[in-house]
């Protein structure tokens, strides 16, 4: 099976593409940035299974070059701008142009090329202020409320690619992602805001210490490995009842309050890390911390459908993620 990942040089991207990789799949990762050194080593087992690609989702010819020479047979959708309020202000255009109409130029380019399974990879900030109001996400019954140029161009792309589903006959379902955290998460200069378990590994790495906020907001955080396996799921499922699935850990409250166990995690990695709570209103560490709660996502439909079962809670999350972190050193 040929399985194109676009975005698949970033964070989630790269997990997607392991996952392919570790079950037989002929991938072709296709992204702006090359893969990380660590990746490199790491598919190299993979030998000529794993083809990776440099390019733009806007660039028809491009894409139409992957879909030809690779013969590729389903679609995972990720290539994406993740942006903050500084890029909304000076490029707007480009996130737009990214995020919409990229996306129309992939999905047109594999409808073209005969292509089956397509898998749109959203997130649940589609949901937009929905995620502060409501107490739990549901995808037809919550009401989608997007403010951001960010949010606005998620929801946008979901509703363009289920009507040209509509229009074209095509086995196309969109996924909704949770707030991920995980190995391959990197500064590739299209995500404005890197998670705090980023953040943190970053300052352990170059021998700084840490101040946690005092408060952090709930988030219904999901495991990157568990992100690539409920998408596998989607693509694997011979008969979804759905164009829009929630895929997170399903489990919000196990992940709250957890950056302080985290950061006892990275001195295994780095035992001259320290790191200490802040009072409120004291100067912290965190970029973009949230300080109010988002709802948790249901995850029923996707459990059903595709028989997908979140496989890491925190515990095992770190330890995962300290491993991980041990064979990049």
């Amino acid at each position: 099976m040929v399985t194109l990942v676009t975005g698949g040089t970033g964070f989630v991207g790269i997990n997607i593409v392991e996952a392919l990789l570790a079950r037989g799949d002929e991938v072709i990762a296709f992204g702006q940035a090359p893969l990380p050194e660590g990746a490199h080593r790491a598919f190299a087992k993979y030998g000529s299974k794993l083809h990776v690609v440099l390019g733009d989702v806007r660039d028809d010819a491009a894409l139409d070059h992957l879909f030809t020479q690779y013969r590729v047979e389903r679609l995972v959708h990720g290539a994406v701008i993740t942006a903050g309020v500084e890029r909304e202000t000076r490029d707007p255009d480009s996130i737009i142009d990214v995020n919409v109409r990229g996306t129309v130029r992939v999905v047109q380019s594999a409808h073209k090329h005969g292509v089956g399974r397509m898998v749109y990879v959203s997130s649940g900030s589609a949901y937009g202020e929905s995620l502060f109001t409501e107490q739990r996400l549901y995808e037809d019954v919550t009401p989608a409320r997007p403010a951001t140029l960010y949010q606005i161009t998620k929801h946008a792309a979901e509703r363009t690619a289920v009507r040209l589903r509509a229009v074209w006959g095509l086995d196309l379902v969109c996924v909704r992602l949770g707030s991920v955290i995980g190995p391959w998460e990197r500064d590739t200069g299209v995500r404005d805001t890197l998670s705090p378990h980023f953040q943190l590994a970053r300052l352990a790495a170059a021998g700084q210490n840490a101040r946690l906020p005092a408060r952090e907001g709930r988030k219904d955080q999901v495991y990157s490995r568990d992100v690539a396996a409920g998408i596998v799921a989607l693509l694997d499922a011979p008969a979804l009842r759905y164009t829009l699935y929630n895929l997170s850990s399903g489990r919000s409250d196990d992940w709250h309050g957890t950056l302080a166990d985290w950061c006892g995690h990275l001195r295994k990695v780095y035992p001259g890390f320290e790191f200490r709570t802040v009072s409120a209103g004291e100067p912290h560490d965190i970029f973009a911390a949230d300080k109010v709660d988002r709802a948790p996502m249901d995850i029923s439909r996707i459990v059903q459908d595709a028989g997908f079962t979140p496989a890491f809670g925190p515990a095992a999350a770190y330890a995962d993620m300290v491993d991980w972190l041990r064979q990049q050193a």
